[in-house]
């Protein structure tokens, strides 16, 4: 082949891929040709029916090609946003519920084209794991999109994947084995397989998997690293505002779930499995809406522990460079927009209960188990993602600086110069970071984290692009372990 044709047949050549799953054809992120874009793939058999409230099982090999171009339905959740929140301004709440279907387990992949690649050999991974307090969430979100990661920075793949939440995810039947209740989080780990089985199709290095993760997507890879401390299948994890102890429930009396099959006409206890399988999804979710559930991960001893701490010192935790840390202001995002008077006294104590403490506790326990960890802080106060001053970095402001989607803010205020080389700097050093989990933070700059000295790493300080090292101690001040001591 000559000139166009060859050309042609190169296109069509990287944007097809073999997968376990079947043949997938994705697309070109623009004209440029920089990147090329992979939507929607199933990396599981639908949890329908049967397979309802069950370990999602592997998917089988499709026929034909597979049409890769547009991201795959969310999972069945809870969307309950007020009205007056930052996340209903923002696009952290951009599903139908008519678009949400329970075959939703699916995978996206950016990666570089073949004229965008700088570097010979197989490329590092960041594998995203969204968050929503395991009650709702979606990869379609804009600001988890790949492409300015893997375009902005060389020689990256980014991937992110649908997994199963509220009573779909975390059901706590009676009727299911104890280690068959956190479902969702056995989602993330077939998609991790998933991902190290089939990387290298697509340009990666199946052992350069760094996983990462917000808010419950935190919590799930902190958690995911004691579940599979001998075969992780990962060599980095990153940890955004989240922590494994944020997780203390072990509920036993499956309380949430007998109050759900009564109402839904099943009874309660045992026996009720097959009645609530057979229920159709939007009259369960339409049920969860009405009244007050809270189905979470349950400590069942496999994926979920009781104590981290302990099981660190016994050597059950994978050894993986660790990158953690929170926001300044997690505890602002909790507050309606239009509120009179801002409590800073409750804004802090939110910020320091469900965050900090947890997450600097985290960090202690890997530090003191010598496995590499850095640890941060993000501070960055930007008019497009924090419009009311008071926010600053409230929880889940840092994502779309991390992703480099801080233009798919809508609201009509534009970046400033500032912060998009705050995000640039921040992108390279998760980037950085993924590509040698041991030096690359090192090379960027950043001490190892160590809580007796200047090793807390201030990001957007004052909206500063350079990081700023200090002592974690004044920080840490009101944190007993995992627990906030006002």
């Amino acid at each position: 082949m000559r000139g166009s044709a060859a050309l042609v047949a190169a296109s069509i050549s990287e944007l097809q891929v073999e997968t376990t799953s079947g043949i997938v054809h994705g697309v070109y992120n623009n004209s440029a040709e920089t990147v090329r874009t992979f939507l929607g793939i199933p990396y599981a058999e639908p949890p329908v029916g049967e397979r309802r409230f069950a370990p999602a099982v592997r998917k089988s090999r499709m026929k034909g090609v597979f049409d890769a171009s547009s991201f795959g339905p969310p999972c069945p959740g809870q969307f309950s946003f007020s009205n007056e929140s930052i996340w209903t301004m923002l696009p952290y709440n951009p599903w139908n519920t008519a678009d949400m279907t329970e075959d939703c387990l699916s995978i996206n992949v950016w990666a570089p084209t073949a004229k965008h690649k700088k570097a010979k050999g197989k490329k590092a991974v960041m594998m995203y794991i969204y968050g929503g307090g395991f009650v709702q969430g979606g990869t379609a979100l804009t600001f988890y999109d790949g492409n300015n990661l893997v375009q902005d920075n060389e020689d990256i793949i980014v991937m992110t994947f649908n997994y199963r939440v509220t009573v779909f995810g975390y059901p706590n039947s009676p009727d299911l084995p104890w280690d068959q209740q956190n479902i969702g989080l056995l989602d993330q780990r077939l998609a991790v397989q998933w991902v190290h089985d089939n990387i290298e199709k697509f340009g990666g290095d199946p052992s350069r998997i760094m996983l990462f993760g917000q808010s419950a997507g935190a919590a799930s890879v902190d958690m995911y690293t004691y579940a599979y401390p001998d075969n992780p299948l990962v060599h980095a994890v990153a940890i955004e505002s989240g922590a494994a102890d944020i997780i203390t429930s072990a509920d036993f009396t499956h309380q949430n779930w007998d109050k759900l099959s009564t109402a839904l006409g099943c009874g309660s206890g045992r026996g009720t499995l097959r009645c609530m399988q057979g229920k159709p999804f939007r009259q369960i979710l339409a049920e969860l809406s009405s009244d007050s559930y809270n189905f979470a991960p349950v400590q069942d001893n496999v994926t979920v522990f009781a104590d981290y701490a302990a099981r660190a010192k016994q050597g059950k935790c994978a050894r993986v460079p660790a990158l953690i840390g929170n926001n300044a202001r997690e505890g602002a995002a909790f507050f309606n927009l239009s509120s009179a008077s801002i409590n800073e006294t409750a804004i802090f104590a939110r910020t320091q209960t469900t965050f900090n403490c947890p997450v600097q506790h985290s960090a202690l326990v890997k530090v003191e188990q010598g496995i590499p960890t850095w640890r941060y802080l993000y501070h960055g106060n930007w008019s497009n993602l924090s419009p009311v001053p008071w926010l600053g970095a409230y929880h889940s402001s840092e994502v779309p600086i991390v992703f480099g989607t801080y233009n798919m803010s809508p609201l009509s205020i534009p970046s400033t110069p500032r912060e998009v080389e705050a995000s640039q700097y921040i992108q390279g050093a998760w980037v950085a970071f993924a590509r040698g989990p041991h030096n690359g933070l090192r090379k960027y700059g950043w001490p190892d984290y160590n809580p007796h000295g200047n090793t807390l790493v201030n990001l957007a300080l004052n909206n500063s692009v350079a990081p700023v090292f200090t002592s974690p101690k004044g920080w840490d001040s009101h944190c007993n372990g995992s627990i906030f001591v006002p």
